[in-house]
C-alpha cells in the first residue's frame, strides 16, 4: 500500500528558477500588452503611478499566499486552502472561482495574443484571430499536460524572451522620452489613478497563482517565497519602466486608442 501512496505522489522537479518563471509568466500578459492604453485614456500619464500603486495592493495576498503555501505545500491552491480551513463545500466553490478566474484571465491573454496577430498580420478577418487564439491556447495546454518539469523548462525561454525584449525596449526608449507628455501628471484628478489602479490590479493577478504547484516544488518553505517576491519585484519595476518610457515616446491621442501601445 506504501508502494502505491508513493506512486501517487507528484514528482518535485520545480527549483527557485522554475518558480520565479511561472509566477513572472503569469504576471507578463495583456496586462502589460494591451491595458496601458485603455489605463492611460482614464488617467492620462499617472498610469504610472497607478500601476505603482496597484503592485502594492497585491502584497497583503502575495503575503498570505505565500503562508499558506508554506505550511500547507499542496497541489490545488486556493481550493485546498479554503477546503482545510471551511470544509469541502466551501473548498469546492473556491475551486470554481479559481477555475473560472484562470479561465477569464487565460481568454483575456489569449485576446492579447489574437490582437498581437492581427498587428503582424492586418489583413486576418475576426474568425482568423479566433483561430489563432484557440490554437495557442491547445499548445499551451498540451505543454502543461506533458508535465511540471517540461512545464517549467518552457517557461523558463518564455520568461527570458520577453524578459530581454522588455530591457530592449527600455533601453532603446529611453533617449526619445519628451518631459512634455507628464505633465499635467495627475490630468484627471485623483479619484482617478486610484480607479486606475484598480482597473489594472488584473495585471498582477497571476502572481499568486504559482501556489498551486506547491507540492511540485523542490523545497516549498523557502523557494515559493523567494520566488514569488522575486517575480512581484522584478516584474513590477519592469512594468513601472515599460510605462514610464510608453508615455513619455507615445504620441498621447494614439496611445489612448490604442489595444497595442507597446509596439
Amino acid at each position: 500500500m506504501s508502494h502505491v501512496k508513493e506512486d501517487k505522489r507528484l514528482k518535485k522537479e520545480l527549483g527557485l528558477l522554475e518558480i520565479f518563471c511561472i509566477a513572472s509568466g503569469a504576471m507578463i500578459s495583456s496586462g502589460l500588452f494591451i491595458l496601458p492604453g485603455l489605463a492611460y485614456a482614464k488617467t492620462g500619464p499617472a498610469v504610472v503611478v497607478a500601476y505603482f500603486i496597484a503592485s502594492l495592493l497585491v502584497i497583503p495576498a502575495l503575503l498570505a499566499k505565500a503562508e499558506l503555501a508554506t505550511a500547507m505545500p499542496k497541489a490545488g491552491g486556493t481550493y485546498f486552502y479554503i477546503d482545510r480551513s471551511m470544509g469541502p463545500a466551501m473548498g469546492t466553490v473556491g475551486g470554481f472561482a479559481a477555475w473560472f478566474s484562470l479561465a477569464f484571465k487565460s481568454a483575456f491573454a489569449l485576446l492579447g495574443i489574437g490582437a498581437f496577430a492581427l498587428l503582424l498580420n492586418p489583413g486576418l478577418n475576426e474568425i482568423q484571430i479566433k483561430l489563432v487564439a484557440v490554437v495557442f491556447c491547445i499548445i499551451f495546454t498540451i505543454v502543461n499536460l506533458i508535465g511540471v518539469k517540461h512545464t517549467g523548462k518552457v517557461q523558463i525561454i518564455l520568461v527570458a524572451g520577453l524578459l530581454a525584449l522588455l530591457v530592449f525596449y527600455i533601453v532603446a526608449g529611453v533617449f526619445y522620452i519628451e518631459a512634455s507628455r507628464f505633465t499635467p501628471i495627475a490630468l484627471k484628478g485623483l479619484s482617478s489613478i486610484l480607479a486606475t489602479a484598480g482597473f489594472v490590479f488584473v495585471s498582477y493577478g497571476g502572481l499568486t497563482k504559482v501556489c498551486s504547484v506547491a507540492e511540485e516544488c523542490k523545497d516549498p518553505g523557502r523557494i515559493l517565497p523567494r520566488g514569488m517576491f522575486l517575480a512581484w519585484g522584478i516584474i513590477s519595476l519592469l512594468y513601472g519602466m515599460v510605462i514610464f518610457v510608453t508615455v513619455g515616446v507615445v504620441d498621447p491621442d494614439k496611445l489612448q486608442s490604442s489595444l497595442t501601445p507597446i509596439s
